[in-house]
């Protein structure tokens, strides 16, 4: 994804249902800043948006100036959530999935204002610091960013 670092917005909750809050599931050790920027770590977050047709085991958003302007997620799809969304059977959308599960497979996914990029099915290790290290490096790198990171609460 590529950005434009002199006009950054803030994510919009309108504008993608599964964009994470950072007012719930704040993990306090795994909070960072990084130039003008603060990364936080969030497991099992809620959406900004409030809708449940997805589920974020874990997210970071990328801050500046108190605002989030940048999120990757590790989130799978909530079916029973989107059967009720589209006012459609559980089972119907279980067969577009392919699955029985109430879940689709897990994702890694990108959100800045003007863009979801979806990097496809995660099959990476999903303990605590593997995906803090994939979560930064492609925060840090989508932003362009090559400052040192500071560890913000020890």
């Amino acid at each position: 994804m590529y950005i434009d670092n002199y006009n950054l917005k803030p994510l919009d909750a309108l504008a993608w249902h599964s964009v994470p809050s950072d007012e719930y599931g704040v993990l306090k050790d795994e909070c960072y800043k990084v130039g003008e920027y603060e990364l936080i770590m969030l497991k099992n977050p809620i959406t900004m948006s409030n809708e449940n047709l997805v589920e974020i085991e874990y997210s970071m958003v990328a801050k500046k100036n108190g605002k989030i302007i940048l999120a990757i997620n590790l989130e799978k799809d909530d079916l029973k959530g989107l059967a009720a969304s589209f006012g459609c059977s559980l089972k119907d959308v279980q067969e577009d999935y392919k699955t029985k599960s109430y879940y689709g497979p897990k994702h890694c996914v990108l959100y800045s204002h003007d863009e979801k990029e979806d990097m496809g099915v995660y099959t990476g290790d999903t303990d605590l610091m593997s995906l803090r290290i994939f979560f930064m490096d492609v925060l840090l790198d989508t932003l362009d960013c090559l400052d040192e990171v500071e560890k913000l609460y020890s």
